[in-house]
Parts: C-alpha cells; sequence; structure tokens
C-alpha cells in the first residue's frame, strides 16, 4: 500500500490559486512586490503551478501577470480567462505558460464572458 501511495505522489501536481482566489476577499489587496514574494514562497514549497490573476481586469494586473511570468522560476506561471477570444490574445502577450479558462453558465456570466446560449 505504502508504494502505491508513492507512486500516486509522484503524479501529484500542486497548483495554487492564492494569486488569484486570494485577491478576491474582501479588504485583500497585494501589491506587485507582495505578488512576487508570494510566488516565489510558492515555488519554495514546491508548488508546480502558480494562477495568477486575470491580465484583463486592468492595466495593473496584466502588469502582474508580466513581472510574475518573468521571474525565471521553474513553477508554471498560468492566469485564469474567461472563454473569450481577446481575453485569450491579452493573455498570451503578458508571457504566462498557460490558461486556464472557464466558461461561464449563469445568464449573466453569459452574457459577459462569451455572448453564448445555453443551446
Amino acid at each position: 500500500m505504502a508504494k502505491q501511495k508513492k507512486t500516486l505522489l509522484n503524479k501529484l501536481a500542486i497548483v495554487d490559486s492564492t494569486l488569484r482566489e486570494g485577491e478576491q476577499f474582501f479588504k485583500s489587496n497585494f501589491s506587485t512586490s507582495d505578488k512576487i514574494e508570494i510566488a516565489r514562497a510558492l515555488y519554495q514549497f514546491g508548488v508546480e503551478y502558480i494562477e495568477v490573476t486575470y491580465p484583463t481586469v486592468s492595466p495593473q494586473s496584466y502588469r502582474d501577470c508580466q513581472n510574475l511570468a518573468k521571474l525565471g522560476l521553474r513553477a508554471q506561471v498560468v492566469t485564469h480567462i474567461r472563454c473569450h477570444l481577446e481575453d485569450a490574445k491579452i493573455t498570451l502577450d503578458t508571457g504566462v505558460d498557460g490558461v486556464n479558462m472557464f466558461i461561464g453558465t449563469s445568464p449573466l456570466l453569459r452574457q459577459f464572458s462569451h455572448g453564448k446560449s445555453m443551446e
């Protein structure tokens, strides 16, 4: 049994969303230097994928994505975007390693994310 657990752990990858979800808590506000410090700490901990804020939220978010992507960490810096072609184009310009995309299903999210009906 112990051998099986070790095999499973070898396939495990840690994806951390502190720099995305963590910013959404009431009264939270990470500066760029905070984000860099957090990203480095996550990498030192062994996180393989660091998910960062949407680069399309604001010019500062875009710059933060660029800065985090340029840190040279071996961890992959990925971002979470709406299912929208323009968001994907902007995101690619930041230099992040990957994109996690979501498709909104509520009427409000469908309207502002992709403009498609459920059908």
